[in-house]
């Protein structure tokens, strides 16, 4: 075999592992991704969201929402694999107050639980594209 034909099986070899450690890392990361859905907080007013949501593969959840009054962020949050449960806190950005606490659990690519902010205590459902 040359050294030609060598480095190229060497390189799709290395190539091909990356891309099955790459499929198998998003498989193993269930909210990292684009997420569509709906907040109705006790006051009855619905915000139709789109989440953009990032997982460390720790425990801690980053990313952005548009949908709510102004740009939004997530403030805080954090996902548990064992449990599935998810809580995000969501604000303006630019200002570090929460104004929405999502406290739910995600099954199979859906996430739904309460939606809380100053008006009391509603729900959530937000569903991960893709």
């Amino acid at each position: 075999m040359t050294r030609r034909a060598f480095a190229i099986v060497c390189g799709a070899l290395l190539l091909s592992h990356v891309a099955v450690a790459t499929a198998t890392a998003a498989q193993d990361d269930p909210i990292t991704g684009t997420w569509t859905g709906a907040l109705v907080p006790d006051s009855g007013k619905r915000f139709d969201v789109t989440l953009q949501l990032k997982f460390d593969g720790k425990s801690a959840v980053s990313g952005t929402v548009a949908g709510l009054p102004g740009p939004a962020d997530v403030k805080t949050g954090t996902f548990n694999f064992k449990t599935g449960a998810l809580k995000l806190g969501l604000g303006q950005v630019g200002d570090p107050k929460v104004l929405f606490t999502l406290d739910g659990t995600v099954v199979k690519g859906t996430a739904q639980g309460r939606a809380i902010d100053s008006s009391g205590e509603g729900t959530f459902k937000i569903t991960r594209q893709g």
